[in-house]
């Protein structure tokens, strides 16, 4: 039986060899059930393909919640479909919720958009005394937890920001760091994600909203020590080479608080990171949008939000979908390394890395009780290797020709 490592005074959280819970405290003493996983939001694009890894990773029992009736997903087999139940559910509706969560061994939520769902989902699961892993949430949903936690400490992981960005995109730099062959303290850490798609709706909510900083808006803006140092908008850009079929773009300074938690941790001391959505119409959406000021109001956030699936669709009409990360390292001694990940199906790789966070957690390899961004859920190596076996992405330079970052890494 692997166990959870918990706090004092705190209901134990445990998980059984085959992956289910025993929680003490309750009358009839503890229970050992198969595991039971609740995905909110089951029948979106990213619920969908978190399903389609667990049914393939795993064992445990998969409930797929939507607002509306829904049939048993097409595409599972026969066996599949033992394994899947439906349900009617909306995440608004609190104590439905609550009931549901309480019946689960694990939560993940795929509903969007995170602006609007807020902490109701997590708030549910503290609750329900039921482990989280959410798609999203980004900063507002961390300063809300991160808040609560002073007088009404969780019981169980919640772990939110579980993405391509946020989410991979501070697991991966965190990945380099913990095994790069160069050994020497990092004094500066560059990070740069882009990426395209046809988004959808919910997913272009939260892309308004994050161009002003989900309400903290600092501009563009760098990290010195502990400093936030701004930069005119003319002298915020970067140029930078990714592979194809991505090619050259021009990126942004951006503040992303995963990468400055993870500066922190590692004590780097200048962290600058730059991010661009690289489809033509949607840069030009993105770019008035921000001019335009759409991220102050809900009803602005979701004007935008629609220019923005529309203008993605429109996009992909002659360009496939992509996303990459560029990392370099600078360090004290003045060497440096730098890698780039880079990969084609975005909400695919998205349901893919909620799966693998979601499986090491039923497996014992996740945290104790705590709110957790992912490269602080996760061990880096086993999620990297647990995510190049599924060949969804390449990272450049391979081993076998630069090997000093990625020594002792197979490609």
């Amino acid at each position: 039986m692997d166990i959870l490592k918990t706090t004092p005074g705190r209901p134990k959280f445990f998980l059984t060899p085959s992956g289910g819970r025993a929680r003490g405290g309750r009358s009839g003493g503890a229970q050992h059930d198969a595991p039971r996983i609740l995905i909110l939001g089951g029948y979106g694009r990213v619920g969908q393909e978190v399903a389609r890894y667990l049914l393939k990773a795993t064992d445990a029992k998969l409930v797929l919640s939507s607002r509306t009736p829904r049939p048993v997903p097409h595409w599972m087999a026969p066996a599949s479909r033992a394994r899947a139940d439906i349900t009617m559910l909306d995440v608004f509706d609190h104590h439905a919720l609550l009931a549901e969560c309480m019946r689960a061994s694990l939560v993940i939520n795929c509903v969007g958009p995170s602006g609007i769902v807020g902490d109701r989902v997590a708030v549910a699961c503290k609750q329900a005394r039921v482990p989280l892993v959410d798609a999203g949430g980004y900063d507002p949903l961390l300063r809300s937890l991160e808040q609560a936690e002073e007088n009404d400490p969780t019981p169980v992981p919640l772990v939110i920001n579980v993405g391509l960005l946020p989410g991979l995109s501070g697991l991966f730099p965190q990945w380099l760091l913990d095994v790069r062959g160069n050994k020497q303290a990092v004094d500066e850490l560059d990070v740069c994600y882009v990426g395209r798609d046809a988004w959808t709706y919910h997913s272009a909510w939260d892309i308004v909203s994050s161009l002003g900083g989900f309400g903290v808006d600092r501009g563009c803006c760098y990290l010195s020590g502990r400093e936030i140092v701004r930069v005119p908008m003319r002298k915020a850009t970067r140029r930078i080479a990714f592979p194809d079929p991505i090619g050259k773009v021009s990126a942004m300074l951006i503040h992303a608080e995963e990468i400055a938690r993870l500066a922190q941790q590692r004590r780097i001391n200048t962290v600058r990171v730059y991010g661009a959505n690289i489809g033509p119409r949607a840069t030009l959406v993105c770019m008035l949008a921000k001019i335009l000021r759409l991220h102050r109001s809900p009803e602005r956030i979701a004007t935008g939000a629609r220019w923005l699936a529309r203008a993605s669709a429109r996009d992909m009409r002659t360009l496939e979908p992509a996303y990459g990360i560029h990392v370099d390292l600078r360090y004290r001694d003045g060497s440096s390394d730098s890698a780039t990940l880079t990969l084609a199906d975005t909400y695919r790789a998205t349901g893919t890395v909620i799966g693998i966070t979601a499986h090491m957690l039923l497996e014992g390899h996740g945290p104790g009780p705590g709110v957790f961004l992912l490269h602080d859920a996760v061990q880096s190596d086993r999620f990297m290797q647990c995510l190049r076996k599924e060949g969804l992405l390449e990272i450049h330079p391979r081993p076998e020709t630069a090997g000093m970052i990625l020594k002792g890494v197979t490609a």
